[in-house]
């Protein structure tokens, strides 16, 4: 499988999810992937949209996010850049996998108030990065190409 990148500039605006979606398609597409690393590059690259938009960007649509898309045969990687809000530490802080991440599905008054996306996105994603550096966001999400993946 050859190398490969491509990067998308996108409005913070939910509707530009459907743009996210169709341009991570169209980019995996030549590769022949598992559909189910697809669906779940999909989810969590859709759950992390949302956050920028609702939480970083508070719905200014004349912000844009960086969408870096990459592929090096071993794993597919999605960063997403924005000049927004980052992710407060104590949110960082209650994602962090570990016995906070399964909350009972049978008790939602057991769910944290905020962190459910984060907590999805890491369940999903084999490696999730997220950095700060000179007043821009980053989230990179990566998700195994080899067969003993999940």
């Amino acid at each position: 499988m050859a190398n490969a990148n491509t990067t998308l500039r996108l409005p913070a605006s939910l509707a530009s999810l459907a743009k996210l979606s169709e341009g991570l398609h169209d980019f995996v597409a030549p590769f022949s992937l598992d559909p189910a690393v697809v669906y779940q590059m999909d989810l969590a690259s859709s759950e992390a949209f949302t956050n920028i938009v609702r939480h970083a960007v508070n719905y200014d649509a004349n912000q844009n996010v960086i969408i870096t898309l990459a592929i090096d045969g071993q794993q597919l990687t999605l960063t997403l850049s924005d000049p927004g809000l980052p992710i407060p530490a104590e949110v960082l802080q209650n994602s962090v996998k570990g016995p906070a991440l399964s909350p009972d599905p049978c008790n939602p008054s057991g769910w944290p108030e905020g962190g459910m996306g984060l907590i999805l996105i890491q369940s999903v994603m084999d490696d999730v990065q997220y950095e700060t550096v000179n007043g821009l966001n980053r989230l990179t999400l990566s998700k195994s190409l080899l067969s003993n993946s999940t």
